[in-house]
């Protein structure tokens, strides 16, 4: 029998946590358990989410905490470590605190996974764009299809700076346990590095050669105003951002060592850091050189979100330095352009037509979590950018 543990792992965000538990246990499904791990330094914080879980008084959560204050990729893998151990189920997924599973979504992805119980699967979340006013809902493209990809096809496209919604990041997908074995036999550990969702990640695309994308978004996530990546591509220094960037294991100028351009702080960069981490430790066929000018331009797309004008012609001006070229008489790839705002999902993404706005949190909340709408994308695009085949639900 398929079974679940839901992990949440949280820091000083009582309130948007509370959240976060709620959508898993309002969809009361056979099978599914809860643990929520508590990272937070603050006492209130951690004071109101335990009598929170406490009063509750559901059989199916556990709330725990490390014995420690640790970074997050620490945090991630003593959660992991402490789910693994106490729990006998069959698969694991990671939900952030600032994320909710719409109505129906979590069990509609957990059908899929009892029909593939060997395989990771992988799903799209839309958002909350909340940190400006009107608050405004995005829903992404979808098919509404189930599609098998091979994941030396997703590494190709990271290379050529193509961030698909569909990489398995395990905050947005549901893992068979055996994986997590493999991952340690192989590695000695699941999460690791300074991101621990694309540490994970690329980890996934070397080990298994195929993953299931369910292309719909029966999750979302909001708080961009609590969100570390979001700082980071709004050039911004949330009480958040300053809390990641205190526990780096590495020196904060040099935090993306890896890359061509190492002072470069953008989420992007963060991304082809782990990816070429992970090409030099694993010196793996299916780690691909990246290609260095569309490396420059999608950087140059989240740069452009930057609020602060001075930081924001700093950051152009090294792009420029490394042979960015002027592109007002050459604009850029669109599609590429369209893909890095997809993914990265902090950036300003065309919404759906027409606009859906809000003045109050809540009740865009209440829109999305019981939203079925989606945007159509058409099945021979989807098939042709990730060589995928289709599978039936």
């Amino acid at each position: 029998m398929m079974e679940l543990v839901v992990v949440i792992p949280t820091r000083n965000r009582s309130q948007i946590a509370k959240n976060a538990i709620q959508s898993v246990l309002d969809e009361r499904l056979d099978g599914v358990q809860l643990m929520v791990s508590d990272n937070s330094t603050s006492e209130p914080d951690r004071e109101d989410l335990a009598r929170f879980c406490s009063e509750l008084n559901d059989a199916r959560v556990r709330y725990v905490r490390p014995p420690e204050s640790l970074a997050m990729p620490a945090h991630w893998e003593w959660a992991i470590e402490e789910a693994l151990a106490f729990y006998d189920a069959t698969h694991f997924t990671y939900v952030t605190d600032r994320m909710m599973f719409k109505t129906g979504g979590l069990k509609e992805v957990l059908q899929v996974v009892t029909r593939y119980p060997d395989k990771v699967i992988t799903y799209n979340q839309d958002r909350i764009v909340d940190h400006v006013r009107p608050i405004r809902v995005d829903h992404y493209p979808s098919t509404a299809k189930l599609w098998e990809v091979p994941t030396e096809r997703l590494s190709w496209l990271v290379s050529q700076g193509a961030f698909h919604h569909g990489l398995p990041r395990m905050l947005n997908c549901i893992v068979p346990r055996a994986l997590f074995d493999r991952f340690k036999t192989r590695f000695g550990n699941v999460f690791a590095s300074i991101a621990p969702d694309f540490n994970f990640c690329f980890r996934c695309l070397d080990l298994e050669d195929t993953i299931l994308f369910l292309d719909k978004s029966p999750m979302f996530h909001y708080a961009l105003n609590r969100s570390n990546g979001a700082s980071v591509s709004r050039g911004e220094m949330t009480a958040d951002n300053a809390d990641f960037t205190a526990n780096l294991p590495v020196d904060n100028s040099t935090r993306n060592y890896a890359t061509p351009i190492p002072q470069l702080n953008t989420a992007v960069n963060a991304v082809f850091n782990e990816y070429l981490i992970y090409k030099q430790e694993a010196a793996s066929p299916r780690f691909f050189d990246i290609d260095f000018p569309k490396y420059l331009e999608i950087n140059a797309v989240e740069i452009a979100e930057v609020s602060d004008p001075r930081l924001k012609a700093e950051m152009l001006d090294l792009l420029e330095k490394h042979g960015r070229q002027d592109r007002a008489s050459s604009p850029p790839d669109q599609t590429l352009l369209k893909r890095a705002r997809s993914f990265i999902g902090r950036l300003k993404t065309p919404p759906a037509s027409p606009v859906i706005e809000f003045t109050e949190l809540d009740d865009a909340i209440d829109y999305l979590r019981n939203s079925s709408r989606s945007t159509p994308q058409s099945p021979d695009a989807v098939r042709e950018l990730l060589h995928a085949r289709e599978l039936p639900i």
